[in-house]
């Protein structure tokens, strides 16, 4: 009887391992598709950004250390001067 009780347990640690792993395997691929929705949302968002990065005045893209941000638009030195004379 021993022997047979001892091939219980075996076998029930055995179902519970790979029940284990099925779940896991689930979850990691839920947390997965979770994680590449989160990440195309935020390239999303940056795409979006630098697109309205363009100046106002020629729709060129800008370089927002050098160029001007003005009323709520961003300009190109030049084509704001031209705007200002």
């Amino acid at each position: 009887m021993p022997v047979i009780d001892i091939a219980l347990l075996v076998g029930a640690a055995v179902l519970l391992v790979v029940a284990a792993g099925a779940v896991g395997g689930r979850l990691g691929s839920r947390l997965e598709e979770r994680r590449r929705r989160r990440q195309g949302a935020r390239n999303a968002a940056e795409e979006r950004r630098r697109l309205d990065e363009c100046c106002a005045a020629c729709g060129e893209p800008v370089d927002a250390d050098r160029d001007v941000w003005d009323d709520g638009q961003w300009w190109h030195q030049q084509c704001f001067r031209e705007l200002v004379r």
